[in-house]
């Protein structure tokens, strides 16, 4: 998924530029907005989550999109280019929390944070091929990764979902044990936002026809920063934290130069900074996910809705420094500044009594509710209730009707409940008028069609 990311910036995004530029911003709000809506449902609404299967949509959403975006590309409409990319968007959001949860589910924290620095290695060296990659190339890498790891992840996210459905609330939860969960107002999703602001910005700002600044060379620091998450004999968040915060700084500081290779060092350096703390980001997410299995979705949604509102924020800014360059200069230092003064505030200020390591300890495992399998005769009876109550069956009626789904004849209705032939067949009838058939045959395909 992290490849689709870098496809989608280098390959893809800039062929939008001679359709719509601006359906790159449209996909990216939705995708930003339907995270944070899943987010907002696993939090205070999961149940609805079991009536809106996310593996669902997010495999018609990649299919319907997947089909119109090469389409509106090759025609040059606008408004399928707008439709297509969103869709896909949707369906990448969706696909990217379904892996996060999934991971969630059998990792030690060991193991996360070795399987997030070997992925944004991965990712990184993929990212650096991709420049030189024919554009067929670069497209695919963004069109199948969703689909294969929709189906890598799919059973193990379906049983964290159905855990957060048929667990307590995490909304209800947070105030009984607020110590198992992350407060919405936690600096952890601060965080997110801010750093994530600085990459959108690192990904407009000096940007050359639509294509982000990016180098071979940003594999470097990324390969480091995995070496340490590594070799650490514990993961330590807050040490990494510094280190993303003294990148960003470094990289804003280098923003005003008029050599443009500076800016371009600038870009790397910004890029870095955020690579970090995604990275903390992630392995934060996961592990709180891994203590708290219900609540995995939830905290998943959050943190990945609120850091691509960040990522789209930024780019804004980015784009309008790229206007400052060449008409404000002045303008450009005082929107850095202003950038800079609020990332290294809020590090020094905000984050003084705060620790992502005590965040993670902090939170108290949660033993996770039993998921309740229905047998074949509970979904059956659930079904025959349905029926009962949709079309206002009697009390006597429900039972004449059960009866009959389940294949019996009206003798043994009459030996069953007790009654004459003809009150059978009153009841019989009755039944039949309510539900509009006209033989026993068609009763039972009526029930079994919602089977």
């Amino acid at each position: 998924m992290l490849v689709v990311t870098a496809a989608m910036n280098v390959a893809v995004f800039p062929l939008f530029d001679t359709v719509f530029t601006f359906a790159r911003d449209i996909s990216q709000t939705v995708q930003a907005l339907t995270i944070l809506l899943i987010g907002v449902l696993a939090t205070f609404r999961p149940a609805v989550l079991k009536r809106v299967p996310l593996s669902g949509i997010a495999l018609v959403s990649l299919a319907v999109g997947g089909v119109l975006l090469p389409a509106s590309l090759a025609s040059g409409s606008a408004p399928l280019l707008i439709a297509g990319s969103s869709l896909f968007a949707l369906g990448r959001g969706c696909v990217m929390l379904s892996v996060v949860v999934a991971i969630a589910r059998h990792l030690s924290m060991k193991a996360i944070v070795v399987c997030v620095s070997l992925a944004y290695v991965a990712s990184s060296a993929v990212q650096a091929f991709l420049w030189v990659m024919p554009i067929v190339a670069g497209f695919a890498l963004y069109l199948l990764p969703p689909f294969i790891s929709l189906f890598l992840a799919h059973k193990d996210a379906s049983a964290m979902i159905a855990l957060a459905v048929q667990g307590e609330r995490p909304a209800d939860a947070a105030i009984t044990r607020p110590s198992s969960y992350l407060p919405l107002a936690s600096q952890v999703f601060v965080c997110l936002f801010l750093f994530h602001l600085a990459f959108g910005f690192s990904l407009r700002f000096g940007e050359s026809t639509g294509i982000p600044v990016e180098t071979f060379f940003n594999i470097i620091p990324v390969g480091i920063l995995a070496i340490m998450l590594m070799c650490w004999g514990r993961f330590d968040a807050d040490r990494l934290l510094q280190v993303s915060v003294l990148l960003v700084t470094v990289g804003f500081l280098f923003v005003n130069s008029n050599d443009g290779s500076v800016r371009n060092v600038s870009n790397i350096l910004l890029s870095s900074g955020k690579t970090a703390f995604n990275m903390v980001s992630w392995i934060v997410i996961m592990s709180v996910g891994a203590r708290n299995k219900a609540g995995a979705l939830s905290v998943a949604g959050w943190g990945d809705g609120i850091g691509a509102m960040g990522t789209l924020v930024g780019a804004a800014l980015g784009i309008s420094g790229n206007h400052l360059v060449e008409h404000s200069p002045t303008g450009l230092m005082i929107l850095t500044g202003v950038l800079l003064a609020l990332f290294v505030g809020y590090a020094l200020i905000g984050l003084k009594n705060f620790s992502f390591e005590t965040a993670i300890e902090g939170i108290v495992p949660v033993e996770e509710p039993e998921v309740r399998s229905e047998s074949p005769e509970d979904l059956f009876q659930a079904r025959c209730d349905a029926i009962a109550e949709e079309y206002h069956l009697t009390p006597r009626e429900r039972e004449v009707f059960a009866m009959l789904a389940r294949g019996r004849n009206r003798e043994y209705i009459q030996e069953k409940l007790v009654v004459s032939r003809n009150t059978v067949k009153a009841h019989v009838r009755h039944v039949y008028e309510k539900l509009d058939i006209h033989s026993h045959q068609e009763l039972i395909d009526l029930v079994e069609e919602g089977a």
